[in-house]
């Protein structure tokens, strides 16, 4: 159902909740949405993911500090799973595993696509957030599903999404991959080994009917940036530990911690997923991630006041510290 029903006036009162950490009062707008429209599709849609969109963009934006996106995303879980509660869903038939890869947290989307889907008929099941590859193949055995839909939010989740890929398709069950680690095209998608890419609960949907009901494994990756990637991923810890005491000896800044809503901190902790965003690229042998990791940090430091020499340091040490991966430095000079 389109989320057009929901009207603008619906959609800024939930947001004036959320933004002041009124549970019940977002919960009530939800509810009375839902009693107006008959459906779940329309709320999630139209109010929830509205909001989180919001939510993403003030952090990035330097609006808001981490404490308060954790309090937004809480409530939007919350309501999301209240109004999940009017469409129990069915009891049999095929059933739809739904899951976050391994060290993937943003369990929202993930949630969203089980309620919508449940709503539109499936019988599914939400393993949540950070799912290992055993637990998930675990589940693949024990229930038989139709089909299982990865749910990724960062680019740099994308080697790991290939490892549950490949978990998943040993099993010979279909994997639907999505999330805003994907490209709307679903070039990452094939790359990785999905057997298709969604961009939402509705083409998700339109893409099982198509799917067969046993694949093969996933081809395995064999080219030069997939051996520099395997190569990458072993020693990423310790990249990411000599990057960061270069980047910030280079910028006379102490190597203890630093606070999460400082852009020093923002450079710290978002260290590791520009390593990982490096092997993505190099899994789905897509320049765009790196160029996108870039952009947003730019925009992320810039609305912090970081020191303008911030960025171009870290870069400087990361390629100094991978100049003996070929596919990495074309990577990285591309970006």
């Amino acid at each position: 159902m389109s989320t057009e029903v929901v009207h603008p006036d619906e959609v800024e009162s939930y947001w004036a909740a959320v933004r002041g950490t009124d549970l019940e009062g977002a919960a009530a707008v939800a509810e009375a949405v839902y009693r107006r429209t008959s459906s779940v599709e329309a709320v999630l849609q139209g109010l929830v993911v509205e909001s989180q969109q919001r939510v993403g963009s003030l952090w990035a934006h330097g609006e808001w500090t981490v404490a308060d996106e954790h309090a937004a995303t809480a409530i939007n879980e919350v309501v999301a799973h209240r109004i999940g509660l009017h469409v129990p869903g069915p009891q049999t038939g095929p059933l739809l595993l739904v899951s976050c890869v391994e060290r993937e947290w943003h369990a929202l989307p993930a949630l969203v696509v089980t309620l919508v889907m449940r709503a539109r008929g499936w019988r599914t099941e939400l393993l949540g957030a950070n799912t290992s590859r055993d637990e998930l193949v675990d589940r693949i055995l024990d229930q038989g599903p139709r089909a299982v839909l990865l749910s990724a939010s960062l680019a740099s989740s994308l080697p790991r999404t290939r490892r549950q890929v490949e978990a998943v398709r040993g099993t010979g069950t279909p994997v639907v991959v999505g999330g805003r680690a994907f490209d709307a095209a679903g070039r990452r998608a094939e790359r990785i080994g999905a057997s298709a890419h969604a961009t939402g609960p509705a083409e998700a949907a339109a893409r099982l009917d198509a799917l067969p009901h046993h694949v093969p494994p996933a081809p395995p990756l064999r080219d030069a940036a997939a051996r520099e990637a395997a190569d990458l991923q072993a020693r990423t810890g310790d990249v990411v530990r000599r990057v960061m005491l270069v980047t910030f000896a280079t910028l006379d800044l102490p190597p203890e911690e630093h606070a999460p809503d400082l852009w020093s901190g923002v450079l710290a902790g978002f260290l590791p997923h520009v390593v990982d965003g490096v092997v993505g690229a190099l899994v789905t042998d897509d320049p765009t991630v790196v160029a996108e990791t870039r952009s947003w940090l730019v925009e992320v430091l810039g609305a912090r006041l970081a020191d303008p020499r911030a960025l171009d340091a870290l870069w400087g040490a990361l390629e100094h510290e991978l100049r003996d991966y070929p596919e990495v430095t074309r990577l990285l000079a591309s970006a």
